[in-house]
């Protein structure tokens, strides 16, 4: 793959972009699509296209795709409502760590239905004693119940 279209770094090409758009749009491979949306991630002129395309991975019929565009999801500066209603849908995941990054994902949004997110995660076991997505639910509910920090 040419360097313009894998290098997160990389100045793209107006063809390089153009390729990206349509492996995202078009490519039948769900893997492809997700691969064009990590490599587009970043790249503001194409930031409207790579959330369009991970909700719709997002309803994807593989799981495995599913959490790979939570994974994304969470992570993307999105803040609109259709974000966080697919994080919302992918608390149905029978995945524990699918449904961990959605919630993560809402309380990095301070989302009105974090708490009930937090609570479809389950408890968690030993090993995630580090995980940043653990910790950041955690650190959402301790400003719930010290919201003036106390």
């Amino acid at each position: 793959m040419p360097y313009a279209l894998c290098s997160e770094g990389a100045s793209r090409t107006p063809e390089a972009r153009a390729a990206l758009l349509a492996l995202m749009r078009d490519d039948p491979d769900g893997l492809v699509r997700l691969r064009a949306c990590m490599a587009s991630i970043r790249d503001d002129t194409l930031f409207q296209e790579v959330i369009r395309a991970l909700l719709l991975l997002a309803e994807d019929a593989d799981p495995d795709l599913r959490g790979s565009a939570a994974v994304q999801l969470a992570a993307s500066p999105d803040r609109t409502p259709a974000v966080a209603d697919a994080l919302v849908a992918l608390l149905d995941e029978d995945s524990q760590l699918v449904r961990l990054e959605a919630a993560y994902g809402l309380a990095l949004r301070d989302d009105p239905r974090t708490a009930d997110a937090i609570e479809r995660v389950g408890p968690l076991g030993p090993g995630f004693e580090h995980d940043h997505r653990a910790s950041g639910l955690w650190w959402w509910e301790r400003r719930q119940a010290n919201p003036d920090g106390e």
